[in-house]
């Protein structure tokens, strides 16, 4: 185990005989000791009174040959005694922490009504354990509202009665140690299946991702022949390439109490199909443990369980210098000398770039938030590029020291987005400061690749404006491809179309996630900043006005606003059915209302061109129980004609079961 105060009780492993990684305590899989030679005995210490047929097994494992003993991992993994008072038979990992037993019928063979049990026979309990693991697919990662229990004692029955509160607050999917532990388990299969056997896990700096990081440890090492590398605090992009596979824990730019994985593989990112068979094996795992009635045992605080801890951020920073040199085009050592930025990583993940800069030469005294801390920053939250409040944190520290760039990550480090000056003049002094995100950041982007591979593809995600798609196509002579919102699928669609012989130099979401061919189509909001950092060093070079003037075709609509309809229960089922009824009556309403044209190359939800200029779409979210109008319009008042009335009105037919508390302003 490897301790966050710095001791690393894990050097037990190393002096076994038998090698570093291969006498890993298996989680109630793999459990050879010494009964007679343990410290403290485990006889005086583990009390049965009462076995199920997986306990036996387990004990059958159990021989006087073994070599190995680590007693505070056995003393935690099994605890079973049969109360003195009531005959009921109990389950934890630890006499201290063990429920307590009143509750326990006396009589042990008499079941409840046939109602406690469903048509598949499944228990109740169990199901909602089951249920909730599926209910954590978030496009192709797994995310939701973390909801801790205990790391010793309980039983599944303790979970689902967590999951079931947290339902009924309408807080969404719960994502529990119990269910990181079953995809540890889940995903640790799938890279064995597919010759690997190394996963690198790394964390952004929630409270709960070490807690959720240990438990997946735990899972994906129960698995034999598979070991976990854990990095630490990490960027997602820093853990490309360094193992087999790679999970990093981290719900990105959602609230605090938000938590995730996000899983890679040799080939990249896994797609919904993966996430689909992943949720399958680690559904069996759920019910190997249901049918031990325990729960899995965890380190709680107090560290994180693996084969090794790694550091490849030094690597990683390295990796971004040479870039950067590249980018530049200079063998100067401090190619940034003269340069102003500004870094707000927003207490995130992505804190080290302000070393990458400063030690290349740039300014970054004002950078700010750059110490990693899980309850984020006060006045901007969770750090976000596209939130109001982060944009214009960054904004101020930009105007108020004349800074040439503002950086800005989220909380993981694969999302940028960016603050420039509208003026520049003739004395180097910066005025009139404006965000560089969603459509101009993709249209600067394309600006660098129309130059260095002219006639190529720029793959973006289904809600780009009908503005860019000009600009990409009729001003640069690049290709446009509008795909599924979700970076996995936008980057899918990249490496699909390169290896049908299209050069997708770009792959794009309109958040800031992106991924270039250049860079092995690795999602990284850091290498995003490497290409605006070295075109705006060369344009400083050249004595050339804003980066803005780039991108000054790109035509603008004054109104462009995001409208999130809230589901009060919760649940995604309710938004599904909501999304498919609204969607039947904007068809009906399209066929009949000329201000409104239905875009049938759209893949994605349901997209409307306005007449007046512009669009409004309409799609499900990736992550939570929420329906996202997007509206890009003329003005505000031809959005609020033309588009917010008539959706009010649309929407207020499901009003008991949807918030619309959005619309208001």
């Amino acid at each position: 185990m490897l301790r966050t105060d710095g001791s690393q009780p894990c050097q037990l492993f190393n002096n076994h005989p038998a090698g570093p990684y291969s006498t890993r305590p298996k989680n109630l899989s793999f459990l050879r000791t010494n009964l007679t030679n343990t410290t403290p005995p485990l006889q005086n210490n583990l009390t049965i009174m009462a076995l199920n047929p997986k306990v036996c097994l387990l004990l059958a494992a159990i021989t006087p040959t073994s070599a190995f003993v680590h007693w505070p991992i056995i003393s935690q993994h099994i605890y079973i005694i049969r109360s003195q008072f009531n005959g009921g038979l109990r389950a934890s990992s630890s006499p201290i922490d063990s429920p307590p037993t009143a509750s326990v019928k006396n009589d042990p063979f008499k079941f409840g009504s046939p109602t406690d049990i469903d048509s598949s026979n499944t228990p109740p309990n169990l199901q909602h354990v089951l249920n909730s693991l599926a209910e954590l697919k978030s496009g192709s990662d797994v995310r939701g509202t973390f909801a801790d229990h205990k790391n010793s004692g309980g039983t599944i029955a303790n979970i689902s009665h967590l999951i079931k509160t947290m339902n009924k607050e309408g807080k969404g999917a719960a994502l529990t140690p119990l269910a990181s532990h079953c995809f540890g388990v889940a995903f640790a299969k799938k890279v064995l299946k597919e010759g690997g056997s190394s996963i690198c896990l790394g964390r952004d700096p929630r409270v709960h991702g070490e807690r959720l990081a240990d438990s997946f440890a735990r899972g994906a090492e129960s698995v034999d022949g598979v070991r976990v590398l854990y990095t630490g605090l990490a960027t997602t992009p820093s853990m490309a390439g360094k193992c087999d596979a790679a999970v990093m824990v981290t719900a990105s730019h959602l609230p605090e109490d938000k938590n995730g994985l996000k899983f890679f593989g040799k080939s990249g990112g896994l797609t919904k199909k993966d996430i689909d068979d992943l949720i399958v094996l680690a559904q069996a795992e759920a019910k190997e443990w249901y049918d031990m009635g325990i729960v899995p045992p965890s380190s709680g605080k107090a560290g994180v369980l693996c084969s090794e801890l790694v550091n490849f951020m030094p690597y990683y920073k390295d990796t971004l210098k040479q870039a950067i040199l590249r980018e530049v085009g200079t063998a100067n050592q401090y190619p940034l000398s003269g340069l102003k930025i500004v870094v707000n990583p927003g207490n995130g993940a992505a804190c080290f770039f302000n070393d990458v800069l400063r030690d290349l030469g740039a300014n970054v005294d004002h950078s700010l938030n750059l110490t990693p801390d899980g309850t984020f920053p006060k006045t901007s939250g969770v750090p976000n590029p596209e939130n109001k409040a982060f944009v214009e944190e960054t904004l101020r520290v930009c105007e108020a020291n004349n800074a040439d760039l503002g950086i800005m990550f989220d909380t993981d480090g694969d999302r940028a987005g960016f603050i420039l000056p509208r003026v520049v003049d003739e004395f180097g002094h910066s005025s009139s400061y404006e965000p560089l995100n969603k459509n101009r950041l993709i249209a600067l982007l394309s600006v660098i690749f129309s130059n260095s591979s002219p006639g190529c593809t720029i793959v973006t995600d289904s809600t780009t404006s009908e503005s860019l798609s000009t600009f990409l196509q009729y001003t640069l002579g690049l290709k446009h491809f509008r795909y599924l919102r979700g970076y996995a699928n936008v980057i899918g669609k990249a490496k699909e179309l390169t290896l049908s012989g299209t050069d997708a130099e770009v792959a794009i979401e309109i958040s800031g996630h992106c991924a270039m061919k250049e860079n092995g189509y690795t999602d990284d909001g850091t290498y995003t900043a490497v290409k605006i950092i070295g075109l705006l060093a060369r344009t400083v070079a050249a004595g050339r006005d804003s980066l803005l003037s780039l991108i000054s075709d790109l035509v603008e609509l004054s109104f462009d606003e995001e409208y999130r309809v809230k589901i009060t229960d919760g649940s995604l089922e309710t938004t599904t059915f909501v999304f498919d009824e609204v969607t039947k009556v904007l068809k009906e309403k399209c066929n009949a209302a000329t201000a409104w044209k239905l875009d049938e190359d759209n893949l994605e939800g349901i997209r409307m061109k306005l007449a007046s200029g512009g669009h409004f779409m309409l799609r499900k979210s990736l992550h939570d129980p929420v329906i996202s109008m997007q509206v890009e319009s003329i003005s505000k008042e031809e959005a609020r004609k033309v588009v917010l009335e008539p959706m009010l009105a649309i929407f207020s037919h499901h009003a008991a079961v949807l918030d619309l508390s959005a619309f208001d302003h």
